[in-house]
């Protein structure tokens, strides 16, 4: 049974769920923390999480929007994306995942080639953002991006829905 399912919860009046999933601690924190800061119209719920499954608790909100950390410097983290995709409602996957393959530090080695996550995110009809890590000016347009996608994937665009995002694809490959 999936962990993570589309119509399980109710959604949140003027606000939108996300999740962090993945990938380092650090870069997470800085994303939500940049997400927080964002001037918004709505309000921004973030939750975060090294992977799923996910704690079980009555309270948590249904989630508008997943977002999948997959670290370049590291061959697991493909993998860890993978596991955590089998885990959810085929159903959720349509218009509410967004792929971030993130790198940071100079020295560091990549082992992942971006072509492999390309790849990935084109399977699932899904945005995927670049994000480089030591650029506080990256983290910042990464989070409008994402907020630009909470809003839809949270029904606050009307006449939007999140299974339009597949329009974005193409777009957000180039950032």
């Amino acid at each position: 049974m999936a962990d993570l399912r589309s119509f399980d919860k109710m959604p949140l009046l003027n606000a939108g769920a996300v999740l962090l999933l993945g990938g380092e601690e650090s870069w997470r924190e800085r994303l939500a923390q940049a997400l927080l800061r964002d001037p918004r119209s709505f309000q921004v719920q973030i939750h975060m999480a090294p992977g799923l499954p996910l704690p079980t608790d009555p309270h948590r909100p249904r989630f508008d929007l997943l977002v999948l950390f997959i670290s370049l410097h590291s061959p697991a983290g493909l993998t860890e994306a993978l596991r955590d995709l089998s885990r959810m409602d085929p159903h959720f996957l349509l218009g509410r995942v967004c792929f971030v393959a993130a790198a940071g530090g100079a020295r560091r080695p990549r082992a992942l080639e971006e072509e492999a996550v390309r790849r990935l995110a084109d399977t699932h009809c899904s945005p995927l953002l670049f994000l480089h890590t030591d650029s506080e000016e990256d983290v910042r347009c990464v989070a409008r991006r994402l907020l630009q996608l909470l809003s839809v994937c949270a029904g606050l665009v009307p006449g939007v829905s999140a299974l339009s995002l597949a329009s974005f694809t193409w777009s957000s490959t180039g950032n």
